[in-house]
């Protein structure tokens, strides 16, 4: 497989991507896209492979209280025919260095369903150490 090219999206080259991008079976409208990255501490980040999006990654910095900010990703996709190439792990690997780089954030994080185990092993060769349990409920109806 060739290289895939992986760029942060922003207003300048907001064009490479669809009217619609789905991501973990919903779909983000390029709208939606474009008001999100307005903020500076919101990250979109796209895998490019001869011309086609095969993957995408979206998070953010959090501000806790005592001053310090967080890198927190919030999700990863690789297209399912892109899949066990790779793709996700050098995702990880370029987005981990492009933050660190910018040098805001003192950590990072993602939080992954234990039953989510291709990406627990992604995120698994980042990690320092597991300490998380999770807890969540949907406040909307789905």
């Amino acid at each position: 497989m060739k290289d895939v090219e992986f760029i942060r999206l922003s207003k300048e080259n907001i064009n490479i991507i669809s009217n619609v991008v789905r991501i973990d079976n919903e779909e983000l409208s390029k709208q939606d896209i474009e008001k999100f990255i307005i903020d500076d501490d919101n990250y979109c980040f796209v895998g490019i492979l001869e011309d086609k999006i095969v993957a995408f990654l979206y998070s953010y910095g959090m501000l806790r209280p005592d001053g310090k900010s967080m890198f927190y990703i919030h999700s990863i996709d690789v297209l399912q025919d892109y899949q066990n190439n790779g793709i996700g792990t050098k995702l990880m690997e370029y987005v981990l260095n492009y933050v660190k780089n910018e040098n805001k954030y003192y950590k990072f994080f993602v939080l992954a369903e234990n039953d989510n185990i291709r990406a627990c092993k992604v995120y698994q060769k980042f990690a320092n150490k597991e300490e998380q349990v999770i807890f969540s409920r949907y406040l909307k109806g789905v």
